[in-house]
């Protein structure tokens, strides 16, 4: 359960876009999650790529919403600048709370930094979410 826990946060850590310089298209995310807790300690690595289409780079915060309607956190936009977008999450039914800030690091690159804590079968859970992403393209559907 904690495992699909952490890769919803991962998730979150690289989803939000924000406006101005993020261009459409097949972005690759590279994602390092540290966990620190009794029942999952350690470091995990991913690699997943997502479709952000136009409208998620217009509006941000609808794409936020959507995310919070579908999915088991809920997303609430904080400071925009043309250059980063920072976000608190909250996920009730896993009892996880944090903060999150992305920043455009170029026109095709991006780095984001998630922080979640809370408690996980009666342990503390924090976790901290390193993630890059840098755009491959076009979206392939």
């Amino acid at each position: 359960m904690l495992k699909r826990i952490l890769a919803i946060l991962m998730t979150l850590a690289c989803g939000p876009a924000f406006p101005q310089s993020l261009e459409p298209g097949e972005w690759e995310f590279n994602a390092v999650t540290i966990t620190t807790s009794p029942v999952l300690p350690g470091e995990k690595t991913s690699v997943f790529r997502r479709c952000i289409k136009q409208e998620d780079v217009d509006d941000p915060e609808r794409w936020m919403a959507r995310q919070s309607q579908t999915g088991p956190c809920q997303l609430t936009p904080g400071e925009k600048t043309e250059e980063s977008m920072q976000w608190d999450v909250s996920c009730p039914k896993t009892n996880m709370r944090g903060h999150g800030v992305a920043r455009l690091t170029g026109r095709g690159t991006v780095v984001s930094d998630l922080w979640m804590s809370g408690e996980f079968q009666g342990y503390r859970v924090e976790t901290y979410t390193k993630s890059s992403g840098k755009r491959l393209g076009p979206c392939s559907s």
